[in-house]
């Protein structure tokens, strides 16, 4: 079989991405390669290869978990079936933080529910400091710090558990967190890809989604400082009912920031001194 016609039969039954990168995977051949060598032969173990990989992706395994690897935030993190694949949507969190951290000489900053770690190591690579990072499955936890000892180039400072409980007896100026929000209609609304992914990092409590936001949000300020933010991914449905969780709960300076498609995305708000 040749190139192209391996290629003419995937691009039948996937999208040209997914195409592109199963040929990729199977044959080592990039994008510019897989044009100018179309008339190339397949072996049959490449060709076998690509099958597989088609059937994979096909019963609705995440692309990023079929390369094991997700960009964000101009980074390649390696993701695995215990994370929550990077969003670009949660890059407006990772912006938002950075825009907070202006506020401060030397911000201590957490990622709460880090997942692959892709919030703090985008934090820190950009802020050229360290941000601590915790989450409650231990191998979300383990993928995380791979992922930001290998993009900072430095050691983690990670905690194992649930919401802010490693965190009793600390300080932060800055907590950002992409916590499970979704309820459980909207989940089982969600695609095939989706319900690949950790059930955990979705399903958010309560018929509104928000239980575990409610926790965090009451607990918040007993690890922020005087004058520290709390910065919350959510649902563009739910930043007005997290608004007023914050401010219930002492917060000033509450604001919604929207994400590239215009919706509102992250709720952020101040500890009152």
């Amino acid at each position: 079989m040749r190139l192209s016609e391996l290629k003419k039969e995937l691009l039948e039954r996937t999208e040209g991405t997914d195409a592109r990168i199963i040929i990729h995977l199977s044959t080592g051949l990039d994008a510019i390669q897989q044009i100018v060598q179309y008339d190339k032969e397949v072996s049959p173990e490449e060709q076998a290869m690509a099958y597989s990989l088609l059937e994979r992706r096909l019963s609705g395994t995440p692309m990023a978990y079929i390369t094991g690897e997700k960009e964000f935030y101009g980074h390649a993190f390696m993701v695995t079936k215990d994370v929550l694949i990077p969003r670009p949507d949660t890059e407006t969190l990772v912006e938002t933080a950075l825009e907070l951290s202006k506020r401060f000489g030397n911000p201590r900053i957490l990622d709460l529910c880090t997942g692959s770690g892709a919030i703090a190591a985008s934090i820190s690579y950009a802020l050229s400091q360290p941000v601590s990072m915790s989450d409650i499955s231990p191998k979300a936890l383990s993928v995380a710090e791979g992922n930001y000892l290998r993009i900072t180039g430095r050691a983690p400072s990670s905690r194992l558990g649930s919401l802010l409980d490693p965190w009793k007896g600390s300080e932060f100026d800055i907590i950002a967190t992409n916590p499970p929000y979704l309820t459980d209609i909207w989940y089982e609304e969600t695609e095939i890809d989706v319900k690949a992914e950790p059930k955990l990092a979705f399903i958010g409590g309560g018929d509104d989604g928000l239980d575990i936001i409610r926790t965090i949000i009451a607990d918040a300020p007993s690890v922020l400082a005087p004058d520290g933010f709390l910065a919350i991914e959510c649902d563009y449905r739910q930043t007005g009912i997290c608004g007023s969780l914050l401010e219930s709960s002492g917060f000033s300076d509450i604001h919604t920031v929207k994400d590239l498609a215009g919706k509102e995305r992250v709720v952020y708000g101040r500890r009152l001194p």
